[in-house]
């Protein structure tokens, strides 16, 4: 049996020197995406969150209009945490039962994610809780 040295420790070749830096860009992307992809996120979060409003006060002649808004808005927010967890997943951040709770997704907009999103209509928005005046602001997350 051989042992090597970790390949951390092995010396670097000239070439390996020169694609540092692009590492280092493409990392940088990523990242900057998926900021990009957290905001997007959070808009349509809010945009659900309006529809589900708007659902709850309707009468009954609107009804079905906001009920097909609602279920629009939540194709849109199913459609961004797919692009989310995804972008998570390429940064090596593999775990996202917090990051769902901290950004207050919806259990049927994670049920329903990405090409499931327009598979099946989501259930009606559940009834609407008060706003918590300690709950924080989703735009301000990291990454």
């Amino acid at each position: 049996m051989t042992l090597r040295p970790p390949q951390s420790l092995r010396p670097r070749r000239a070439d390996d020197l020169l694609q540092d830096p692009f590492r280092e860009e493409a990392a940088a992307e990523r990242v900057a995406s998926l900021v990009r992809l957290n905001r997007a996120l959070a808009s349509a979060l809010e945009r659900l969150e309006s529809a589900a409003r708007r659902f709850h006060e309707a009468g009954r002649e609107t009804r079905d209009e906001a009920r097909r808004h609602w279920r629009r808005r939540h194709a849109e927010a199913g459609e961004a945490l797919w692009n989310v967890l995804i972008q998570r997943e390429t940064c090596g951040l593999h775990r996202h039962e917090g990051y769902l709770r901290e950004f207050g997704v919806p259990g049927s907009v994670h049920l329903l994610m990405g090409p499931a999103a327009t598979a099946m209509d989501p259930p009606d928005p559940p009834p609407l809780a008060e706003p918590d005046p300690a709950a924080p602001d989703r735009t301000s997350h990291p990454a």
